[in-house]
């Protein structure tokens, strides 16, 4: 039987892709993941975006930008996710979402932080571990501790509302940063994962398990 779509991927390109991540791969590999070829839709502009959305209760937004301004579509974007998350839409943010769509403040507010260029770093892409934090949470019941290969964004400029949940951390230079939470807005479900570089950030089994949860708790499955 055929699954309706449920589940629609931004997969930034243009001026919501940059030279350093393959969104294209990481995309095609998270609709892999999260559900199967009829229930996950991808779509490559905002444009296409507004009518996706119609009657489907989770977006994914893997992107980013390589640009300081704003352009006008950011706007279209942010119009189109208020009237999302307006109507209980639940949303997972990926990796350098954080970068994307500069100065638009709604955006950041939602995912809960954004790439500070005066002090938001990572360190050297590689084999890392990923803590679990002390936070109980559906999302991480059953979970432990994972290695991943991938980069891990540091000294975000986190929103400070209380409304972010961390639910794993890295250590850098001996201090913990936040890495992947959980949030509410209003009456939907957000969830930023930090990880997802490229599919090498896939191959982990605690990184596909968190993900697989994750989706779960924004379907409200758990």
């Amino acid at each position: 039987m055929t699954q309706p779509v449920d589940t629609i991927i931004f997969s930034g390109e243009g001026p919501h892709a940059d030279p350093w991540h393959p969104l294209a791969e990481t995309s095609a590999k998270i609709a892999e993941i999260v559900g199967d070829a009829n229930s996950v839709t991808t779509v490559t502009s905002v444009g296409q975006l507004d009518a996706a959305l119609n009657s489907v209760g989770l977006l994914v937004v893997n992107a980013s930008a390589n640009r300081s301004a704003p352009i006008p579509e950011d706007d279209d974007f942010a119009r189109i996710l208020d009237a999302f998350l307006a109507r209980g839409g639940n949303l997972l943010a990926t990796h350098s979402a954080t970068i994307a769509f500069p100065g638009l403040h709604s955006w950041h507010s939602t995912i809960g932080a954004v790439w500070d260029y005066d002090r938001t770093f990572h360190p050297p892409i590689g084999q890392t571990l990923i803590r679990r934090s002390d936070v109980d949470h559906p999302i991480v019941d059953g979970l432990g501790d994972f290695e991943v290969y991938d980069e891990r964004f540091t000294n975000l400029d986190l929103i400070d509302d209380g409304d972010s949940e961390p639910l794993y951390v890295h250590t850098e230079n001996g201090v913990t940063h936040p890495l992947i939470w959980a949030r509410t807005v209003g009456s939907s479900r957000v969830i930023y994962d930090g990880l997802g570089h490229d599919l090498r950030s896939y191959e982990s089994p605690g990184h596909i398990a968190l993900l697989r949860r994750a989706v779960s708790w924004l379907r409200h499955h758990i």
